[in-house]
């Protein structure tokens, strides 16, 4: 009898471990096609909690008929095959339900690729309490005592998967992982055969998956992003180019052959010096990699530069496959940017804002009045903020940027907007890169003004100044800490 309460703690334990990675890997799966946005969470949580609902429910309705211990490692085994599935499944599920858009893609993808492990996971801890469970006097403690055990398995696999599984190994190798160790657990009680041959089957496709080539130059889960690294022939200069990818998104391009500027936002912070002239010490918001500082630095030889990235894994990769090298003017601090601002002493003559370059998720907490007063306050007199955003201009699409305008114009006197891909003024419900310009001058600089020190790439770039008012909807509030839909607005352009 003692030894079997000691295979259903470890069933229990090991069940509320496993139910807590697979819903921490579900949002790495998803990542690369739906972002990290809350929609995407708040799908994956709502549905695995309602799916283990059910799975109580029948684990609860399978116990009162003669219950075995040979049914509840059946029970584990079936889990490790649902779980093969979504090895199987994720890719044509996750490209079908991208088509969908966020909301709706999250919630379908969600659905078909976790339901089915959730509700066999689920039925575990009824289960196992019925058949621990010896009189209905001490039904109560027993079943307090394993829930209680589930509970700590499920702290257990939340910190093994966010400081060890994640940062180490790739999603597919985890969810075999998984599977791996729920058959392990079904070999406790029951037939063999049928399981070692899982088991086998899980190893060798483990190992196939090894050495399945996935086109990319480099691939990889850090703490915060999936990382990818592509190269490919650029349609329109026909040249080679590299692009790095965090989550679903490119953050950033390069020539492989060459140090010109790709993309055309990264292009309009040339512009910086015509809006605060003496540049000696700036600071960067989230580098991607490092196109902008490692430019910054060749176009003055004499500044220098605080970059602050999240994530030390994208800037190893910058490292390794762009062209970041080590440079005793640029300091890089491994740290969220509004940890770095809530701290921070020092003041820069231009701050760049790098970290709103996404369809999917934006850090809400660097788009606040408190974060933005923050940034006023780390600038020095007359100093500006270049913030790169994507939204558009006007209409339903641009709400993020009414919204992040509003909040700029809290604190900045005169902001100068400069959209990336310009055609024209009547061309303001194109959603795309828009660069923004916050000074804390209060002279306002025309166009001509703008044109008297400019050079001739520069000259070109002015005339992508919008000079119409800037439309805000009386639905538009300033962000706050409190109040920041960030997640919504951004919604809009999907």
């Amino acid at each position: 009898m003692k030894n079997k309460l000691g295979k259903l703690e470890i069933i229990i334990f090991t069940g509320g471990a496993v139910v807590m990675v697979l819903e921490l890997i579900g949002s790495r799966l998803l990542a690369p096609y739906l972002g990290t946005s809350i929609f995407v969470w708040s799908a994956l949580i709502g549905i695995i909690l309602g799916a283990m609902s059910l799975g109580y429910y029948l684990g609860g309705k399978f116990s009162q008929k003669n219950p075995k211990l040979e049914f509840l490692t059946q029970i584990l085994f079936i889990a490790s095959l649902s779980i093969i599935l979504i090895t199987i499944l994720n890719k044509p599920v996750l490209n079908f339900s991208m088509s969908l858009g966020v909301k709706a893609g999250s919630i379908i993808s969600t659905l078909a690729l976790f339901t089915l492990p959730s509700i066999i996971l689920g039925m575990v801890s009824p289960y196992a309490a019925r058949l621990k469970i010896e009189s209905v006097e001490s039904s109560g403690g027993v079943v307090g005592n394993l829930y209680a055990l589930s509970t700590v398995g499920s702290i257990f696999g939340t910190f093994l998967a966010g400081f060890y599984l994640i940062p180490t190994f790739g999603s597919i190798q985890i969810l075999f992982g998984l599977s791996l160790i729920l058959v392990l657990m079904s070999l406790l009680s029951g037939k063999k055969l049928l399981k070692i041959i899982l088991i086998i089957v899980i190893i060798s496709l483990f190992i196939a998956n090894q050495k399945t080539e996935n086109g990319y130059v480099y691939e990889t889960d850090s703490t915060y992003n999936h990382i990818r690294v592509v190269d490919r022939l650029d349609p329109k200069s026909k040249k080679e180019v590299r692009v790095l990818y965090l989550a679903t998104e490119a953050h950033s391009v390069i020539f492989k052959n060459s140090n010109d500027l790709f993309s055309p936002y990264h292009q309009l912070y040339l512009l910086d010096n015509l809006f605060k002239p003496e540049i000696k010490k700036t600071l960067t918001l989230g580098a991607g990699a490092y196109v902008a500082p490692i430019n910054f630095l060749d176009r003055y030889p004499e500044a220098e530069m605080t970059v602050v990235e999240i994530d030390p894994e994208v800037t190893q990769v910058a490292k390794n496959y762009f062209k970041l090298k080590d440079n005793n003017r640029l300091k890089i601090i491994h740290q969220g940017g509004r940890i770095f601002l809530n701290n921070n002493q020092e003041k820069f003559d231009v701050i760049y804002g790098d970290a709103f370059a996404s369809y999917f998720s934006i850090p809400f907490q660097l788009t606040t009045r408190q974060a933005v007063e923050k940034i006023y306050n780390s600038l020095n007199d007359n100093g500006i903020l270049v913030l790169n955003i994507i939204s558009s201009i006007e209409g339903e699409q641009s709400k993020f940027f009414q919204a992040e305008y509003l909040t700029l114009k809290e604190f900045f006197p005169q902001i100068y907007v400069f959209p990336a891909y310009y055609y024209g003024q009547n061309d303001a419900k194109r959603h795309q890169n828009i660069v923004v310009f916050a000074s804390k001058n209060p002279k306002k600089l025309t166009k001509t003004d703008l044109l008297k020190n400019a050079n001739q790439k520069q000259t070109e770039l002015i005339n992508q100044l919008w000079e119409k008012e800037i439309p805000i909807g009386q639905d538009i509030k300033i962000l706050t800490d409190n109040f920041a839909p960030v997640d919504h607005y951004i919604s809009k352009l999907l």
